[in-house]
């Protein structure tokens, strides 16, 4: 049987001896590229950071629409009233004074208004204090209207709250107000430690940051935020930017302090 000879013709894509050479070139020549195209990609991304930061900035209680309701209505207006912040003072301290009858709840609901779909980035976040069984107050650290002494102010009786409260209580729910529970499905809050913690916070001066909470997310959660490509404008710049600063929620969700259930 007569074997068949396959030949095969090979172009050598580079000149004797210049091999080497020409894919060295070639590699550093593909290197430069993909660095210019990063580095052209990263000063995108810087551009449009502002934006992006401005988006979340807006994001919850800190919308468009609540910013420019915070600065055009008489009841939110009075949200930057310094003396605020000064009435939350006295009462927390009298409060701890004599703390017997004094009991805290922690709720969350619709940031802005019933329209507003809440999620696990858009919500807002309130305290409710009980004097002897009965309603004193509702507490939650707001934005201040532009112009004001105070980026970001604790204050009672927000009339949102208030509202969002009672209809809780009494009605069908329309702002989806729940009560906070602990980690391990805790009720009570320890309203001591807590009132302490708030004062706390209120003495250290935080301002107002619309997504402080983030930082409050569970681990998944900021993995998932810290891997949406590209990172740069996404988790690591948020928590930056919220140093020393607090939303409503994460207000709320760092001073918070539960009371342990008894064995």
């Amino acid at each position: 049987m007569a074997v068949k000879t396959v030949c095969t013709n090979t172009i050598d894509p580079y000149p004797p001896g210049d091999g080497d050479t020409q894919t060295r070139n070639s590699y550093k020549t593909n290197s430069i590229d993909y660095t210019e195209r990063w580095y052209t990609l990263l000063k995108r991304v810087i551009k449009l950071f502002p934006v992006i930061a401005s988006l979340w900035l807006f994001a919850g209680c800190a919308s468009i629409q609540a910013n420019k309701d915070l600065n055009t209505t008489p009841e939110n207006i009075m949200r930057g009233d310094p003396s605020n912040s000064i009435r939350v003072k006295e009462y927390l301290q009298n409060a701890l004074a004599s703390p017997d009858g004094y009991e805290v709840k922690a709720y969350n609901r619709k940031a802005y208004s019933v329209n507003t779909k809440k999620t696990r980035l858009i919500f807002h976040s309130f305290y409710v204090f009980f004097k002897d069984g009965k309603m004193e107050h509702t507490l939650v650290f707001t934005a201040t209207p532009k112009g004001s002494k105070q980026d970001g102010n604790w204050m009672f009786d927000a009339a949102t709250d208030v509202d969002s409260y009672n209809l809780y209580v009494s009605s069908d729910n329309p702002w989806e107000v729940e009560e906070y529970q602990g980690p391990h499905n805790e009720t009570i809050l320890d309203a001591s430690q807590t009132m302490q913690n708030i004062l706390e916070r209120l003495n250290k001066g935080y301002t107002f940051f619309g997504a402080s909470h983030v930082r409050d997310l569970p681990w998944y959660h900021q993995l998932w935020m810290f891997l949406v490509p590209p990172p740069i404008v996404t988790y690591a710049p948020l928590l930056f930017m919220s140093i020393h600063r607090d939303s409503c929620s994460s207000s709320v969700l760092e001073t918070m302090a539960w009371k342990q259930k008894e064995e």
